[in-house]
């Protein structure tokens, strides 16, 4: 049986971090803890960070090899996401069969990694795996939610290798500042990398025995509630930003990818705030955001 291991691939994994300094080093423990009998390579995207971050995967990577830093000076996670499919890949590990993708604040559920791969080579439609959130006050719903829908979370998702050579050939890249840069790659899955063509979510296979695990909101926290009330905001921002990029892709498919997602911002005066109980306001304000910022990148062509 080792010797059996042994002639399997290492399962590439990129970690996206941005100052993950309280949470990158039980990342990596969670990594190599979750499937003990099989090899990774880890490449740790740290993007911006003025943290420890960087020196931590550096101390990480003399006790194990298998962890690699890259160290990029932009703090945008799409723009590292970027950077791990069209450089990373290519340079470090091209021809593997499965890509796993995972954030540097999550932990991961013992097995993952080998349950999302036989999900994958058992679903030969499939180009994707997405794994359920295992922890949070709503993870039952969010679970059943990801499961039901074929969805994937950028805490835990592996895409097929062929997929990932397909993204490279196409030199397809997502919008730098998008929100819910995970939202955009599972459409680009459901879309076969054709937009103009209707989704289909049989090109994602969902993963019950996989799952993530991350740190939870905790209501006595005044930071807490301060992140909660940034990332409602994130959250309609993503929602609209959604709506003006998918009726660009529809349009003109991957050559209508912005570099930036702002630049499609000058037709946010098209959107509409509609009523969303408590979080009309929030939406509000990602709203009146995202109209500035086009009036203000209009003003400077």
């Amino acid at each position: 049986m080792q010797g059996e291991n042994e002639t399997k691939a290492a399962f590439p994994v990129m970690v996206l971090a941005h100052n993950e300094e309280r949470h990158i080093e039980a990342c990596l423990d969670s990594i190599f803890q979750a499937d003990p009998g099989r090899s990774f390579d880890v490449y740790v995207m740290a993007n911006g960070c003025t943290d420890r971050t960087e020196a931590i995967v550096r101390d990480y990577a003399l006790r194990q090899p298998s962890v690699h830093l890259v160290s990029i000076a932009l703090g945008d996670k799409c723009n590292a996401w970027n950077v791990f499919i069209h450089e990373t890949v290519q340079a470090c590990c091209p021809g593997r069969p499965i890509y796993f993708f995972v954030d540097g604040d999550a932990r991961f559920v013992p097995g993952s990694f080998s349950a999302m791969e036989k999900a994958l080579a058992a679903d030969p439609v499939a180009n994707a795996v997405g794994a359920p959130p295992a922890s949070g006050r709503s993870a039952e719903h969010d679970r059943r939610e990801l499961l039901e829908e074929r969805g994937l979370v950028a805490n835990l998702y592996a895409l097929r290798g062929r997929f990932v050579e397909r993204l490279i050939a196409a030199r397809a890249r997502i919008p730098l500042g998008l929100e819910g840069d995970d939202g955009l790659i599972g459409a680009l899955v459901r879309w076969d990398l054709d937009p103009q063509h209707p989704m289909d979510s049989r090109f994602i296979t969902p993963c019950a025995d996989a799952g993530f695990i991350f740190e939870s909101m905790t209501p006595a926290r005044l930071a807490d509630w301060r992140a909660y009330w940034k990332r409602m905001i994130r959250y309609a921002r993503r929602r609209y930003e959604f709506a003006l990029l998918g009726e660009r892709l529809r349009a003109q498919g991957l050559a209508g990818m912005p570099q930036h997602i702002q630049e499609l911002y000058a037709g946010a005066n098209k959107l509409r705030l509609t009523w969303d109980g408590i979080y009309t306001l929030t939406s509000w304000i990602a709203l009146t955001q995202m109209r500035r910022i086009g009036r203000e990148r209009g003003g400077a062509h």
